[in-house]
């Protein structure tokens, strides 16, 4: 799974399930689009599978995305700093998701983590839930349960979303049920 369709089946969740009356938006780095003339994820196409239609003419992947079944909209740019996914919930709470993918071969799942919470240290804000979120798989949820035992991930309030291949959420670290 791509870190672009990570953070996409994400704001997919959120708007689908009635936890947002907002629109959630979704920063991806163009590099994980396409480069030069390999496309590495046809972002487009896949919100379209999804049911989610451009709200521009334009011909850019940069922009506001809607399913007619609900009022939130999925905003997508490529602005660095923001988060990969930035969700402002029904109760006000405010989630800055940083979304890795595994890179091949076994044992991805360590440093991709790694890297996500060492971004949310140093870059989520005080005011927000900071959230690390990969593709679901059994490593990925063994390290997230046994790095949450730590008091200094616990303090630091995050939480874990781990994707299922069919869009299908866990949820580790969560005390909250409206998350």
């Amino acid at each position: 799974m791509t870190e672009p369709e990570v953070s996409l089946r994400i704001a997919m969740y959120y708007i689908q399930n009635g936890k947002t009356s907002e629109n959630i938006n979704v920063s991806i780095d163009g590099a994980h689009i396409k480069t030069k003339d390999t496309v590495h994820f046809d972002m487009v196409g896949f919100l379209r599978e999804n049911g989610y239609i451009k709200c521009d003419a334009t011909d850019k992947w940069q922009c506001k995305y809607k399913n007619e079944k609900y009022a939130s909209c999925i905003v997508v740019s490529s602005k660095p700093g923001i988060g990969d996914v930035f969700i402002v919930l029904n109760d006000g709470k405010t989630l800055y998701v940083e979304s890795k993918k595994f890179k091949s071969g076994s044992g991805g799942e360590y440093p991709a983590m790694r890297e996500a919470i060492g971004q949310l240290m140093t870059g989520c804000p005080d005011d927000r839930i900071p959230v690390v979120a990969v593709p679901y798989s059994e490593k990925s949820h063994e390290l997230s349960v046994d790095w949450l035992k730590n008091d200094r991930m616990r303090n630091a309030g995050i939480c874990f979303i781990l994707v299922k291949d069919n869009g299908d959420i866990e949820f580790v670290g969560w005390t909250n049920n409206d998350t």
